[in-house]
């Protein structure tokens, strides 16, 4: 069985069990306190009432059993056994504990498995005679005492607890019914607040939803300004910028064919090597900016060239990519966004993870587009390190496209990203 299928569960039901559970266990306990206090009680009862029948019977057929009078003990046992009802059975035994008297209540119930007994004593008293000279006529006493006791018999009274377990029942149905109404009061106090507490909980969780929602459309808006400003100034770099470093280059080079040997000529060549530098240093960032391979080769091509960017740059580590899937019918926004999170995340690689072999892996199908970033690099402790802005922007990356990202990573294990983004994202 499953420990995790309430999860499937809807808000209002977890708060009902969680406000229910409670009460029904409090019940079940007060109802089997009840039901074994009142039990204890009848046990009580009885081991009080028995001792003290037997013994005051015992005490009042003294008379009976010494002038064999049983006729008169056998109506007054009867008269006991109809006035309590919580009496089984009496038996009146002699001294060889044989039965004088047997008599069994009128609607006998269940007798008890113990039964209390108490002798029947008599009692002899030697009186002390005075004579006709006044002195003490000793003759029948006694020399060691006045009085005497011997044991007649024996009185058995057999308790049932029948009648006592109907009084007490009687009792234990009335706190039923108390408690049954209490908890019944509870639980529609519950199912009350619950309908209330769901209700507040669902606004609070629509408006969570599309403040959400709002939030994702704004990152994306955010994000769409700023490629279109990076390709704007992309363009004003390759544009302006290299073609006026052009032009200079190519003044530079007359002025080197017109010179003869001297000092301009060599002012000249180090301007064309100046202008050169900073040409390529403007493509550089006019590719940094806007790639423009993504808008010719698509996703899969941008990232394998940047792959083999950081394949060549770096000599101590090996970068390693691989795709599959058709990338040309790919929305151009998770494209550029997702050619973005790979870039921060070559970036990361390379500056923190010492890493010897690091892996790209693009996958396109019917469900959506699925990245991951994996390098055999130093890792970090997941608990310890907070999110640095990187993370925070692939996040949110991920996150304007209503998708899913995951990082694996421990000291000296590495680092494993993975991403999965909807093909069929809202747009923007």
């Amino acid at each position: 069985m499953r420990l995790d299928f309430w999860r499937h569960w809807s808000v209002r039901a977890r708060l009902l069990c969680v406000t229910l559970i409670p009460l029904a266990y409090m019940f079940c306990t007060f109802v089997w306190y009840a039901y074994h206090s009142r039990l204890a009680e009848v046990r009580e009862e009885m081991a009080e009432r028995g001792p003290l029948v037997a013994k005051v019977l015992a005490q009042s057929s003294e008379f009976s059993l010494l002038t064999h009078r049983y006729d008169d003990l056998k109506l007054t046992v009867n008269g006991l056994l109809q006035s309590d009802a919580s009496i089984d059975r009496i038996e009146v035994l002699d001294a060889q504990r044989h039965a004088l008297v047997q008599a069994l209540a009128p609607a006998p119930g269940r007798p008890d498995a113990r039964y209390y007994e108490a002798p029947v004593l008599k009692r002899l008293m030697f009186v002390t005679m005075l004579a006709a000279d006044g002195k003490p006529y000793r003759k029948d006493q006694p020399a060691a005492s006045s009085s005497a006791v011997e044991t007649m018999g024996y009185v058995r009274v057999t308790m049932s607890p029948s009648a006592l377990l109907v009084k007490q029942t009687r009792r234990f149905y009335v706190e039923l019914l108390v408690a049954s109404l209490g908890l019944l009061v509870c639980a529609l106090l519950a199912w009350q607040l619950s309908q209330g507490l769901n209700a507040s909980l669902q606004a609070s969780m629509q408006a969570l939803r599309a403040a959400d929602a709002e939030k994702r459309r704004l990152i994306r808006k955010v994000n769409t300004a700023v490629e279109d400003e990076r390709k704007s100034i992309a363009l004003e770099i390759h544009d302006e910028l290299n073609a006026t470093l052009i032009a200079a280059r190519l003044e530079a080079q007359r002025i080197v064919d017109v010179s003869g040997e001297g000092e301009v000529r060599e002012r000249a060549q180090s301007i064309i090597k100046l202008a050169l530098g900073l040409y390529n240093s403007g493509r550089t960032l006019v590719r940094r900016l806007r790639p423009e391979v993504l808008d010719m080769l698509g996703l899969d091509g941008a990232v394998e060239e940047m792959v083999r960017h950081y394949d060549r740059a770096h000599a101590g580590c090996r970068y390693l990519f691989r795709a599959d899937g058709d990338f040309a019918r790919l929305e151009s926004g998770i494209g550029i966004s997702a050619y973005r999170i790979v870039q921060e995340a070559l970036s990361n690689i390379a500056k923190h993870a010492h890493a010897t072999q690091v892996t790209v892996a693009l996958t396109l199908d019917g469900a959506g587009l699925r990245m991951e970033i994996a390098d055999n690099g130093s890792g970090y402790d997941a608990a310890l390190a907070s999110a640095g802005i990187g993370i925070v922007g692939m996040r949110e990356r991920v996150a304007a496209f209503e998708g899913r990202i995951d990082i694996a990573t421990a000291l000296g294990a590495g680092t494993r990203i993975a991403i999965f983004i909807p093909h069929a994202a809202p747009a923007s």
